[in-house]
C-alpha cells in the first residue's frame, strides 16, 4: 500500500512538473525534488522520465475510454456516437499532459515508450472504426470505406485540437468551430434520413 502512495505521489509530481516546464525540460532531479521522494525511490518504481510521462498518458487514456464508454452508450445512432465522440475529444483540451504529446512522442520518447502510446490511439482508431461500420452497415452513410472515415475524422480532430489547444484566437470562438467542425463533418458523411 505504501509503494502505490509513494508511487502516485511521483505520478502527481511529475505531472506538476510536466505541466510547468513542459516535457523537455523536465529531468529527473526536478520530480525527485518535486516529488519529496529519495532518487533511488523514484528509480525503484520507474526507470525513466519516459516511463512516468507513458504511465500518466496510458491513465488518463483509461479514464478517457471510460468517459467514451459511458456517454457512448447513452446513445443508440452510431452516427450521433461518432458526433459525440467529436464533442467528447474537444473536452480533453483542459489535460495539460495531452498538450505535451506531440513534443514528447516526435521529441524524446523512445521507440519501446511510442509502442505503448500506439497501443493507446488504435483502442480509438478501432472504436471509432467500429462506429463507422455500424453506421455504413445500417445504410446511414454517403462513404462505405470505415478506415478512411476514421483516419480523416481523427486527423481532423487532432488538428483542431491543436490549433484550440496552443491557442489560436479567443477560446470561446474556437470551441465553436471546434464544435462547427464536428456537425459539418458528420453533416457531410451522412446520408439523408
Amino acid at each position: 500500500m505504501k509503494q502505490e502512495l509513494t508511487k502516485e505521489k511521483i505520478l502527481q509530481a511529475a505531472l506538476e512538473c510536466f505541466r510547468r516546464k513542459g516535457y523537455i525540460n523536465t529531468s529527473m532531479n526536478d520530480i525527485v525534488a518535486a516529488s519529496q521522494v529519495s532518487k533511488g525511490g523514484v528509480y525503484w518504481h520507474f526507470k525513466s522520465k519516459e516511463e512516468i510521462f507513458v504511465q500518466i498518458i496510458e491513465a488518463d487514456y483509461a479514464e478517457w475510454l471510460a468517459l467514451l464508454d459511458r456517454e457512448l452508450n447513452k446513445l443508440s445512432d452510431p452516427v450521433e456516437k461518432i458526433r459525440q465522440y467529436g464533442y467528447l475529444f474537444y473536452s480533453l483540451i483542459d489535460k495539460s499532459v495531452w498538450k505535451m504529446l506531440p513534443e514528447s512522442y516526435w521529441g524524446e520518447l523512445g521507440e519501446h515508450y511510442r509502442d505503448r502510446l500506439n497501443v493507446c490511439y488504435e483502442k480509438d482508431d478501432r472504436l471509432l472504426r467500429e462506429l463507422f461500420l455500424e453506421a455504413i452497415r445500417e445504410n446511414m452513410l454517403k462513404e462505405p470505406d470505415a478506415d478512411a472515415l476514421t483516419w480523416i475524422y481523427i486527423s481532423t480532430l487532432e488538428g483542431l485540437y491543436a490549433k484550440l489547444s496552443l491557442g489560436f484566437g479567443q477560446r470561446q470562438t474556437l470551441e465553436g468551430y471546434f464544435k462547427l467542425a464536428v456537425d459539418l463533418f458528420i453533416q457531410s458523411i451522412r446520408l439523408p434520413e
